[in-house]
């Protein structure tokens, strides 16, 4: 299609950690700019950052507000990222779509809106708790919960095109925010393709397992916390580890082994993940960011048999792809991992399913996508 101006609203910097919130816009950023569009990112941040994606234009501001760290400043953020858009650019792509609205020149170019999450679910009458990197308002209580629903339907209401996740999120879009439905799509997140994998010899030499040892490999929990998270894959692996002797447990964003024959890998970047994968058996998931996990992803990727509990959602159409633990026990989970570690066969099968269903997270097809949607406008 014609090149199009395009400007994407990032919640951050570039990073090398695949689960911070900006990843999927600095993935798209770059599959759009490698089709020919002229993009430019805009995002919260100081000059000094790692380096964008190829052919990406850069545009910071600082990411101080009036209220650093609650849903208002959030709202600061989204105003002070609408006065960076140019002046003549065609198309904004915000992502996430965040809370208040961007307000530069709304109506005079098309805006498209990713839903990772939806912000009105983690608030409500909870115990106060600290506020985390992800959602910075899950503190909240149901009175200023209201504030949250209000700046995340000013957000969606500005949009032109809304993205997201799962046909579960649609829905309650279109039920709780009475968005029509010609403005929402489902679409898989773009997750960055990251670096080839290593052979499964030099992977194994990187992680420091022989060869002939079976590995099973816990992907990163979605805050990069000890490696206490895991606990339902450390006590699968307990469990089964008496039936298959010398079994490791490498466990991907942990800090510190808890038990023999775990290894702890603090990574949580690209390289990380697609090294250690190589050298696995077996992938596991326990826990999972809502409508995305870029670790499993990237297992998926690497044709890891990869075992989910109940509650990892990866969207729509993912069945046959993993196997899914019927429960959250831990005996239930040892006993799915037991079944592969025991069966080359079943193992080599649902990597390679796992390898064809994740080609729907790839950058350039959601950039294809938003094309073929009409989503940047008509030629």
């Amino acid at each position: 299609m014609a090149r199009r101006t395009i400007d994407v609203v990032a919640a951050g910097p570039p990073s090398a950690d695949l689960y911070d919130p900006a990843a999927p816009a600095w993935a798209l950023a770059g599959a759009l700019a490698a089709r020919g569009h002229a993009v430019r990112a805009v995002f919260p941040g100081s000059a000094e950052h790692p380096p964008a994606p190829a052919s990406v234009e850069v545009a910071p501001f600082p990411a101080v507000t009036a209220h650093v760290g609650t849903y208002q400043g959030e709202a600061e953020l989204a105003r002070a990222a609408g006065r960076q858009l140019r002046p003549d650019t065609q198309v904004v792509i915000r992502d996430p779509a965040g809370l208040g609205t961007l307000g530069h020149r709304a109506g005079r170019h098309a805006l498209v809106s990713f839903v990772r999450s939806i912000a009105a679910e983690e608030t409500g009458d909870k115990p106060a708790s600290p506020p985390t990197g992800r959602h910075p308002f899950r503190f909240l209580g149901w009175g200023e919960g209201r504030g949250v629903r209000r700046l995340e339907r000013e957000a969606l209401s500005e949009a032109t095109m809304i993205y997201c996740a799962t046909e579960r999120q649609r829905e309650k879009l279109q039920r709780d925010y009475a968005i029509a439905a010609g403005r929402l799509r489902v679409g898989a997140p773009a997750v960055v393709r990251g670096p080839d994998a290593p052979t499964r010899e030099a992977a194994r030499r990187r992680v420091g397992v022989p060869d002939d040892i079976l590995l099973v490999v816990a992907l990163p929990p979605a805050d990069p916390v000890a490696v206490g998270t895991a606990a339902p894959a450390l006590e699968a692996f307990r469990r089964m580890r008496p039936i298959f002797p010398g079994a490791r447990l490498a466990v991907l964003g942990a800090t510190e082994a808890a038990a023999p024959g775990v290894i702890a890998l603090p990574g949580r970047d690209a390289e990380t993940i697609v090294s250690t994968v190589a050298a696995a058996d077996v992938a596991v998931a326990v826990s999972s960011p809502s409508g995305l996990d870029p670790g499993l992803v990237l297992a998926l990727r690497g044709g890891a048999a990869t075992v989910v509990a109940p509650s990892v959602d990866l969207g729509d159409a993912a069945e046959g792809a993993v196997r899914r633990a019927a429960t959250e026990d831990a005996g239930e989970l040892a006993s799915v991992l037991a079944e592969l570690f025991a069966d080359p066969e079943e193992r080599r099968a649902l990597g390679e399913r796992g390898r064809s269903f994740a080609g729907r997270f790839a950058p350039e097809r959601l950039a294809e996508e938003l094309e073929s949607a009409g989503a940047l406008g008509a030629d």
